[in-house]
């Protein structure tokens, strides 16, 4: 009697024991993706702020070029000579 009761709670041991092993294991992963939602999350947002800033960049570099090629408007119906060049060279 006293063996079975001793293989009895080895058993319930052994199957305790493989109940927190998976129960750890399923947690330990859950914690690890949600830390990589996490991080994926945050480079989403870094990654949308720097492409926003090429843009601002950008719009900047084309005012800044628009006013570097304007010509001073001599007569207000016509186009300045270096504008009608710009515009010639484009063809």
């Amino acid at each position: 009697m006293r063996g079975a009761a001793v293989l009895v709670a080895l058993a319930a041991l052994a199957a305790a024991a493989a109940f927190g092993y998976r129960q750890g294991g399923a947690d330990y992963r859950a914690s690890y993706q949600a830390r990589e939602l996490a991080q994926i999350e945050a480079f989403r947002k870094l990654e949308a702020a720097r492409i926003e800033a090429l843009r601002a960049r950008d719009e900047l570099s084309r005012q800044l070029e628009e006013k570097a090629h304007a010509d001073p408007v001599a007569v207000p119906r016509c186009l300045g000579p270096g504008r009608v060049r710009r515009l010639n060279a484009l063809r």
